[in-house]
């Protein structure tokens, strides 16, 4: 278990930095969004002023019993540290159409969390409940997902990461490539659920069996 007063200081400290020097002076930027990159030597030097908080972290999140070193990666994101990614050759930035889901069990709980509906469609959720001992509700909000595939030299795998929580930082190849999609969405893939029981113009619901 982490030391709480460690982990409250790292982030302190974590934040601090971010004050100073994020976002990066000398880096590149994909426009509109906390993505930055550069050559080897401009991201060597930035990551350098990172080291030793990010060495901070791995120690304090070393999972039990393991001699290997947790990857920065992997790091929790509430720490709030940039992400870095090295030898980069190309990024894929996408704009997806997804959705939030939530199961309920009861009305009241709902509307707490998913906001008023119509009376007639709270009847309508109230008799969907009452039909069966497993009937259940599930709302569903949709929203648009923005995530970045990271391309790096000799792996044979994309990594897949959001990125406008922390920001992610890329030491980039010479050839390296940018390709944005963002005015290309993903189109969704298609929904189990049609017919919803209530809709209040941002959760739609529908009944469901556990």
């Amino acid at each position: 278990m982490q030391d709480a007063i460690a982990v409250q200081s790292l982030k302190s400290d974590i934040a601090l930095l971010r004050q100073n020097i994020w976002p990066p002076a000398n880096l590149a930027n994909v426009e509109g969004l906390p993505i930055y990159y550069g050559s080897k030597v401009e991201v060597d030097e930035y990551y350098r002023q990172w080291t030793g908080l990010i060495e901070r972290a791995q120690d304090l999140f070393q999972p039990f019993m393991e001699d290997e070193k947790l990857d920065a990666v992997h790091l929790p994101s509430h720490l709030n540290l940039p992400l870095f990614y090295f030898h980069v050759d190309r990024i894929r930035i996408n704009k997806t159409r997804a959705k939030e889901s939530k199961t309920f069990r009861g009305i009241a709980s709902l509307i707490e969390k998913c906001g008023q509906y119509e009376p007639e469609q709270i009847q309508a959720m109230k008799r969907w409940l009452d039909s069966d001992d497993t009937a259940a509700l599930v709302a569903h909000r949709e929203f648009v997902d923005l995530r970045t595939y990271v391309f790096q030299h000799g792996q044979s795998e994309y990594t897949r990461t959001r990125f406008y929580v922390n920001g992610i930082v890329l030491s980039t190849e010479p050839h390296f490539e940018l390709v944005d999609a963002r005015d290309k969405p993903r189109k969704q893939r298609n929904d189990s659920y049609s017919d919803p029981l209530a809709d209040n113009g941002t959760w739609k619901i529908f009944g469901k069996y556990r």
